[in-house]
Order: C-alpha cells, then structure tokens, then sequence
C-alpha cells in the first residue's frame, strides 16, 4: 500500500473509530435513567479495556453492582462528562485531564486516587526485519510509525518521549496519529503502521506485536490512572467503594496479572 494510500486509509479508520468512540459513550451514558441507574457507568481509557472489566466481575462476586464501561480516549471522555454525560466514575490516563474534570467542578477530590501505573514501549509487528533497539534507531528505515492523538495522553507521553531522546524533528513526518492507543496498537498488529508507541499492557494484549524496546521511565511523565467519583453522581456512595475495591488487593492483584505496575510505590 503507497504511503499516500496508507494514510487516506489511516486517516479514515480514526475518522470512524472517532465517531463509534463518541456513540459508544453516549448510548452508555444516556442508556440509564438518572434517578435510579441499575449499575455504575464508568468513564475509562481504552487502554483499560481488558482489565477493568475484570475486576468489574471481581468486584461484582464479593457483592457489588454491576457496572457498564465506556472505552475512549481520555481526551474525548473528560468534555462528555463536562457537557453532562450521566457517569459515575472517570479513570483518566493521565493526571492533566483529570485536572481538568477537577477545574469544571465534576470530580470529587476527596474519592481521587491512582489505581495503577504503566509503561511505554516501541512495538513492530510480529516477525518485521530489524526492529529497531532503541529511540535513536527510529530515524532509520521505518515507515509509518502510529501515535495516538496528540491530546490524548498516551500521544502525549509518546511524543515527550521522543523528544527526550533527540529524534522527534526526525520522525515527526512519518508519524500518523490514532484515535486512541488502542487504534495505535491495531495499526501495527494489521502491518498498516510499520511501528508505535503504546503502553506495554497493550502490547502484552495483542499476540501479532511485539516490543522492540522500553521508553526510560524519566524520558516523559509519570503513566499514572487516577480515578474520581464524578459529583452529581446518584450512586456516589457506591462509585467511592468501587474505587476503594481498584486499589483493594483482589484488584490490583488483577491489574499486576494484567502487566500493570501497583497503584501505590
């Protein structure tokens, strides 16, 4: 596929996936009655998209209710829950949109906390001819290498990481930007993006990848999940003990299986 192909192609799966992130959220959201929703309705990073129903079905064993997801970039979730989506939890994948929830007065700060902490990681598709070894090789004979979006965090930490090691101005031509890490991951997988930067629990999720190499974990800031009751939520008593069952040890017992690093250090 020509580069110019490559990216019209690119251009319109994040168009699209865009799009269904935004339906997804809202059919969620919407789909309860505010007075009296059966389940908690939690915000959260695609890159959660494995784990956090697992521990959704722990937590529902020992006694809690049911909860309903929506899997998006943090950067499209955040304005949702500002121009009222009903949620009752935002896990964010950084501490900057959470930030900003706490700056529209939608996050309860005394329920705010880590949940767990992450990586970043090159990947290259399963069986590619001379994975790079590190940051300084990436300038080299690589294609496409896919981001996610430059105001989702994941994008964020990907591209502080590239400038840390001198090589953004370099790669920054061939750079196409997902919609989401996930999107990211999916790209390499499918061999439409020659490599990419994702978190490594991504990359332990997707067989068809592998890691070329680890960021150094001073290269950008801290990957950290906060996580907050969102005020006005009618089931906020029970959104809190959700959070406080995340960073229990049945949960973050879940999480390290998961290639996440423990809420607290």
């Amino acid at each position: 596929m020509g580069n110019n192909m490559r990216t019209s192609f690119l251009g319109r799966r994040s168009l699209l996936a865009g799009l269904l992130a935004g339906v997804v959220a809202l059919a969620v959201a919407c789909g309860h009655d505010d007075a009296a929703r059966p389940r908690l309705v939690v915000f959260a990073p695609a890159s959660l998209t494995d784990v956090l129903p697992e521990v959704a079905a722990a937590w529902k064993a020992e006694g809690g209710l049911d909860v309903a997801f929506a899997f998006g970039a943090t950067s499209k979730l955040v304005p949702q829950i500002l121009e009222g989506a009903p949620a009752d939890v935002l896990v964010s994948a950084d501490e900057a949109w959470m930030d900003k929830l706490a700056a529209g007065g939608k996050a309860d700060g005394a329920s705010r906390a880590v949940l767990a902490r992450n990586e970043l990681v090159f990947v290259v598709p399963v069986g590619a001819s001379q994975p790079p070894t590190g940051p300084a090789a990436l300038p080299g004979p690589l294609g496409k290498l896919a981001l996610a979006g430059e105001n989702v965090p994941a994008g964020k930490y990907a591209k502080a990481a590239l400038e840390h090691a001198g090589v953004w101005a370099a790669v920054a031509p061939r750079v196409v930007r997902a919609d989401d890490v996930r999107m990211t991951l999916k790209w390499v997988s499918a061999g439409e993006a020659d490599g990419g930067v994702v978190y490594r629990t991504d990359a332990l999720a997707d067989p068809k990848v592998v890691v070329a190499f680890a960021f150094p974990a001073d290269a950008h800031p801290p990957i950290t999940y906060p996580a907050a009751v969102v005020v006005g939520s009618p089931r906020a008593a029970d959104a809190a003990r959700f959070l406080a069952f995340c960073r229990g040890p049945t949960a973050q017992a879940i999480f390290g299986r998961r290639g996440f690093a423990p809420a607290a250090r």
